[in-house]
């Protein structure tokens, strides 16, 4: 799965994601609309700041948090980037799904 393609999980419709440069967000988008965004910022020569998640409230239950997630951790990897989750819905996602602790900052508590 990489971040900028279509791609169907439980949603409606399929959906695309990308880094929205000037807002400092990386967004999911349904046929054009903004459903969900992670607020980050980068952080030194190596690390991703993840600061805030949302999906849209009627948005909501659908599967977007989670699938922009995977895209997001998909994008600091192909960029040989860690993270740093100080969001709180991030930090749980990576807890509850082992296969991204790698991408957490040395040091960092998840």
């Amino acid at each position: 799965m990489t971040w900028g393609t279509a791609i169907k999980y439980r949603m409606d419709a399929p959906i695309a994601f990308r880094h929205d440069e000037s807002r400092h967000r990386f967004v999911a988008e349904r046929d054009g609309v903004e459903v969900a965004f992670s607020d980050i910022d980068f952080v030194g020569a190596n690390s991703l700041l993840v600061k805030h998640t949302e999906v849209l409230p009627a948005e909501e239950g659908r599967g977007y948090g989670s699938a922009l997630l995977r895209s997001l951790f998909a994008y600091t990897r192909a960029q040989g980037r860690v993270l740093i989750p100080v969001c709180p819905f991030a930090a749980a996602f990576i807890r509850r799904n082992p296969e991204y602790r790698d991408l957490v900052r040395p040091g960092y508590p998840i």
